[in-house]
């Protein structure tokens, strides 16, 4: 066995010709796999113009069209306590993709985006949010973020937002 198809793919990874997770799933596959071709494997089309785009289908591993518990695995803003405090919630996949990333913000009373978590792909996740992380039986994970106690709560409606971010 020769060492050179080894020394060449690690070229080609080093040089950035290769993706770093050839061996895993990426979001060209999933949507080669769900047959999305062409303009239809874009990450912001929504084929059946539901809201949800094959970006965040594929983030919370939903299906790309017609996913009928789609509504109930996307995030939800809560408030909870007395004042009410808002927080995000949502249940990330067994198995979170790679080339996403997820950005928990707080949307200010001037409008301002403040980023208070952040999940780059399988990292650990980062930010000044309080993050509350519960395995569930089915392998995936139900994540909480709250407000910093720091911070002051706005007064808009929805004072947390989650974004989504492709990272190929």
């Amino acid at each position: 066995m020769s060492c050179r198809p080894l020394f060449l793919a690690c070229g080609l990874l080093f040089a950035g010709l290769l993706p770093a997770s050839a061996g895993d799933d990426d979001y060209f596959e999933w949507a080669d796999a769900n047959g999305l071709v062409g303009v239809f494997a874009d990450p912001e089309a929504d084929l059946d113009t539901d809201g949800i785009t094959n970006l965040m289908a594929y983030a919370f591993d939903l299906a790309p069209v017609n996913d009928p518990d789609a509504w109930e695995k996307l995030p939800t803003l809560a408030f909870l306590g007395d004042p009410p405090e808002p927080l995000m919630m949502f249940v990330l996949p067994a198995e979170v993709p790679r080339d996403v990333s997820y950005v928990v913000e707080l949307v200010t009373d001037a409008g301002n985006r403040i980023e208070i978590a952040r999940k780059d792909g399988r990292a650990p996740w980062k930010g000044s949010g309080e993050i509350t992380r519960r395995r569930l039986e089915n392998g995936c994970t139900e994540v909480t973020v709250q407000i910093p106690l720091d911070l002051d709560v706005p007064e808009g409606p929805k004072p947390l937002r989650l974004r989504v971010e492709f990272a190929p």
